[in-house]
């Protein structure tokens, strides 16, 4: 059988922006996979969150390193022997507008990776959260992730087609993300992401806004919330655009991890008292899901 054409080579993923700083271990994982992926098979190909990596994604868990995790690896279904230490070996058919070549690394697309770690993820939260990643960083737009999912083998996935209705590049965070599913999860109207908000003091960005009316919810992490000028100039922002009429909800870690029903009934009664009302049916509905996620809080990453 012919030997397919030469791959297309894309250029190196651009530096990550400020979301992020530059993954640790980036060069060592490469020159980890290299070896590794030589011994296995010709066409074997880094895949899923190691891809992800490769593209400039961490989406290990936090407090982990890259180097202390198994690497996910593609093989085809025929190559014997790929399962061994440190390897996580996914028997797929790669077609070749899948994988590319990036830093001597035969790697899955940007699009294919962000599908694949969204069907891989363990929640519609994590997997949202993972498609906000690489659009927020701009290594894919919405058309292509569409276009990648028509072929994508999973592509009925009920948590795959979930996420990419969900998937928005303007969330600044996983956290954001997770917030953003979790008012979905209850039918709440949906929200802006990185919603201006214009004040006496000046024009700001709010993490989740509602402009018609006037509510805003602002995630207050311990990495960016934690020094006391920080904290200052929170206040500073909350006064502004409380007294432009704006109610600022903030939100931290623990209220989505630990009482995500008490944060979900903030919201429904700030939206209540500036003048949203669903239907009866909508209401009642939306009540129904607050008490759900009261008794089963939501696994978010």
């Amino acid at each position: 059988m012919p030997r397919p054409g030469p791959r297309r080579t894309e250029p190196p993923p651009r530096r990550p922006s400020p979301l992020t700083g530059p993954p640790p271990d980036h060069d060592l994982l490469l020159r980890t996979l290299r070896p590794v992926l030589a011994q296995l098979s010709p066409d074997a190909v880094a895949f899923g969150r190691t891809a992800a990596y490769v593209w400039g994604v961490d989406l290990h868990p936090q407090g982990t390193s890259v180097t202390r995790n198994r690497l996910h690896v593609a093989v085809p279904p025929e190559v014997e022997g790929a399962a061994r230490a440190g390897v996580i070996a996914h028997r797929e058919r790669l077609q070749e507008a899948e994988r590319t070549r990036v830093h001597g690394v035969l790697v899955t697309t940007r699009a294919r990776t962000a599908l694949d770690v969204a069907v891989q993820s363990t929640s519609l939260y994590a997997a949202t959260a993972a498609l906000d990643r690489f659009l927020a960083l701009r290594l894919t737009s919405e058309e292509r992730l569409r276009a990648a999912a028509l072929v994508h083998p999973r592509r009925s996935q009920r948590q795959l087609r979930r996420a990419l209705g969900l998937a928005d590049g303007r969330s600044q965070s996983p956290a954001e993300s997770w917030t953003r599913v979790l008012l979905h999860q209850v039918d709440l109207p949906r929200a802006v992401p990185q919603c201006p908000v214009s004040t006496m003091e000046g024009d700001f960005r709010v993490d989740l806004g509602w402009p018609a009316y006037r509510v805003a919810v602002e995630y207050d992490s311990a990495e960016h919330h934690s020094l006391p000028i920080d904290r200052a100039r929170d206040r500073l922002r909350y006064r502004a655009m409380e007294e432009a009429e704006w109610i600022v909800i903030p939100i931290g870690v623990f209220d989505l991890c630990a009482r995500p029903a008490g944060f979900l009934r903030r919201v429904m009664g700030a939206l209540t008292e500036r003048g949203w009302s669903g239907t009866p049916e909508r209401t009642a509905g939306v009540w129904r899901a607050i008490r759900r996620i009261e008794r089963h809080p939501p696994r978010l990453g």
